[in-house]
C-alpha cells in the first residue's frame, strides 16, 4: 500500500473514531455545565457515558468484565464532570476498611469522649477506623478540611459548616442538627422535658430558670418553656453562659445574687448540659445556696460525672450507645447508595433522678 493511501485511511479512521465518541463527549460537556453548581454524582457519570451505574463503579475501580473502550468512555465522562469518586465505596468494592471522621465542638466537654468511646467500639465491629477532630478554638475550619481529605464518611456536630465544607460525594451523618443535607440523628428532648417539669411541679418547684448557651434561645430552652406552659407554669428565666464548667459557676453565682435580692426567686434550675450543671452545683455551693433544699438542679446529657459530684446530679440522659449505633447504621446506608435526605433517626431522653432535684 502506498504511503499516501495509508495515511489517508488512518486519517479517515481517526475521523470516524472522533465522530463515534462525539455524542458521549457532548453529553459529558452538557452534564459538566449543569454540574457547575453542584458536585457530580455517579448517576451523572453513568448518564454522560451511556452506561449503568454498576458499570461506572466497575470501570473506575479497575474491576474485570468492562471492556477497555467502555472503561475509557467512563473515565472521560468522569474527568469532564470533575467527578470525585466516593472513597468509602471504592474501599468497600475492593474489600478495604472504611475510615469515619468524627467531628466534635469541644473535647473539654466529657460528653464527646463518652460518645466517641461508643462510636469507636461499634465501628470496630465492622473493621472501620475512626478519626476525630475538635472544631473549637482557632483554625477549626482548617482542621475540618484536613480531616475531610483523609476520611470516607463524616459523623458529627457541624452546624453552619455542614453546607460549606461537605459535598454530596462524602457520606455525612449530622448529630443533633437541623436536617440539612445528608442523614441526621436528632436528639429529642420533648418527652424528657415534660418529665422534668412534671417532677419539679410534683415536688413544689414552680419558678424555673434555665442556664442556656450564648446566642438565641436554644431548642432545649424552647422545649422547656413549652413543657412549662403545658403544666400551667410561667416561662423559665433565661441565664446565658458559655457551655463550660466555668460558665456554669458564673451563671449560678449570678442566680444566687438574685435569690437574695428578688421577692420571687427561682427554686429550680435546668441547665443546657451536664457540664454547665456541674459548674452550677459549685457556684451555688460557693454562694451558700443549698442544693436541693434551696434550689433544685437538673442537667442534660447523662454523663458519668453526674454520679460522682456532690450532690449527685439529676439529669435528662441520652442513650449514647443508641446514638452511636444509629450514626454507624446511617453511614452504612449511605455507603449502600441510599438517599441521605430520607434517612433520619431520633434518640429520646430519660429523666434520671438523683440527689440534686
Amino acid at each position: 500500500m502506498a504511503t499516501g493511501e495509508r495515511r489517508a485511511r488512518e486519517t479517515s479512521s481517526d475521523a470516524l473514531g472522533r465522530d463515534a465518541t462525539a455524542p458521549q463527549e457532548h453529553r459529558a460537556a452538557r452534564a459538566g455545565a449543569a454540574a457547575a453548581t453542584k458536585p457530580a454524582t455517579i448517576n451523572d457519570v453513568a448518564a454522560a457515558a451511556g452506561v449503568s451505574r454498576q458499570t461506572v463503579t466497575r470501570a473506575l475501580n479497575d474491576l474485570p468484565d468492562v471492556s477497555p473502550t467502555t472503561k475509557q468512555r467512563v473515565q472521560r465522562a468522569a474527568a469532564a464532570l470533575h467527578y470525585r469518586p466516593n472513597r468509602a465505596a471504592q474501599r468497600l468494592v475492593r474489600g478495604r476498611d472504611v475510615t469515619i471522621g468524627f467531628v466534635v465542638n469541644d473535647l473539654r466537654n466529657p460528653y464527646y469522649p463518652e460518645l466517641a468511646s461508643e462510636l469507636t467500639r461499634l465501628a470496630a465491629e465492622r473493621d472501620w477506623a475512626v478519626m476525630m477532630t475538635d472544631l473549637g478554638g482557632p483554625h477549626g475550619d482548617d482542621r475540618l478540611d484536613a480531616l475531610l481529605r483523609r476520611v470516607d464518611a463524616v459523623i458529627g456536630h457541624l452546624g453552619h459548616r455542614a453546607d460549606s465544607h461537605l459535598t454530596s460525594s462524602l457520606p455525612t451523618v449530622l448529630l443533633d442538627d437541623a436536617p440539612a443535607r445528608g442523614a441526621t440523628v436528632q436528639l429529642d428532648f420533648a418527652g424528657g422535658m415534660r418529665d422534668a417539669v412534671a417532677h419539679l411541679d410534683g415536688i413544689g418547684r414552680r419558678r424555673v430558670a434555665m442556664i442556656d448557651i450564648t446566642g438565641e434561645p436554644s431548642a432545649r430552652m424552647r422545649m422547656l418553656d413549652g413543657a412549662l406552659r403545658t403544666a400551667g407554669l410561667a416561662p423559665a428565666l433565661r441565664v446565658v453562659a458559655a457551655p463550660t464548667h466555668e460558665g456554669g459557676l458564673a451563671a449560678a453565682e449570678s442566680l444566687a445574687r438574685g435569690l437574695g435580692a428578688s421577692g420571687n426567686p427561682v427554686d429550680a434550675v435546668v441547665c443546657f448540659n451536664d457540664l454547665l450543671a456541674v459548674g452550677a452545683l459549685g457556684g451555688f455551693a460557693r454562694a451558700g445556696i443549698r442544693v436541693p433544699a434551696d434550689v433544685a438542679v437538673i442537667g442534660i446529657d447523662g454523663l458519668e460525672i453526674g454520679e460522682i459530684v456532690t450532690p449527685r446530679l439529676t439529669t435528662l440522659a441520652a442513650d449514647r450507645r443508641a446514638l452511636a449505633r444509629h450514626a454507624i447504621e446511617l453511614v452504612a446506608a449511605l455507603l449502600r447508595g441510599e438517599a441521605g435526605e430520607h434517612l433520619s433517626r431520633r434518640v429520646g431522653h430519660e429523666l434520671v433522678l438523683r440527689d440534686s432535684a
